[in-house]
């Protein structure tokens, strides 16, 4: 993606990010923003140059909103979710690539669906609403790569409640939609060459 144009994406997703902050009674954490999103520009452009996966980069925008906000409430409210899915079909669309995505939603939606059924809802709601806008961007796969993803969140997970207060050891509902978006961050880079390292595994 062209620097300037990736500069520009974050702009307005910093000026996003207020709005919905204070749309949610949230802390934006400004600070903490700012060096966030001028380390991810910095990353992209100095490591990615030649990637231009919109998709990712929307995920990188919005994922600490979320993360802020499902930390301070325990829910990831509608309206970002369902703003972020719409959006995710569009740019599927103009990438001829919408009925991938759409199909991708829907797995990542029914997979997360049964993991908060048998978790007794200790997966929240807002969490599988979450997993659906990840399927959107990532597109189909196939069970082993899913399995692989939860995996990968549930590791997270588990060290940010093992390092995080006693107080938050206790509660019900764990927020999990920073070690979801960690995890779609991490296992970005792999994503496309999975297939190749399935074969040779």
């Amino acid at each position: 993606m062209n620097p300037e144009i990736l500069i520009s994406f974050f702009l307005v997703g910093f000026f996003a990010h207020l709005f919905l902050c204070r749309k949610f009674d949230t802390d934006p954490q400004i600070i903490k923003s700012i060096f966030l999103y001028l380390s991810l520009i910095f990353t992209l452009i100095r490591f990615f140059p030649q990637d231009s996966n919109t998709r990712f980069t929307l995920l990188l925008v919005l994922g600490w909103t979320i993360i802020l906000i499902d930390n301070a409430h325990h829910r990831i409210p509608n309206f970002i979710t369902g703003y972020c899915s719409l959006l995710l079909c569009v740019i599927a669309f103009i990438d001829s690539r919408i009925f991938d995505s759409i199909a991708g939603g829907v797995e990542f939606l029914l997979f997360f669906c049964v993991l908060a059924i048998a978790s007794k809802l200790k997966i929240g709601i807002g969490d599988v609403k979450l997993a659906g806008v990840i399927g959107l961007i990532i597109g189909v796969v196939t069970f082993q790569e899913l399995i692989f993803f939860v995996l990968v969140a549930a590791i997270l997970g588990l060290c940010t409640l093992l390092t995080g207060p006693v107080k938050m050891r206790l509660k019900a509902r764990i927020p999990f939609a920073a070690p979801m978006i960690s995890a779609s961050i991490l296992i970005w880079p792999i994503w496309p060459i999975w297939p190749m390292l399935r074969m040779n595994g």
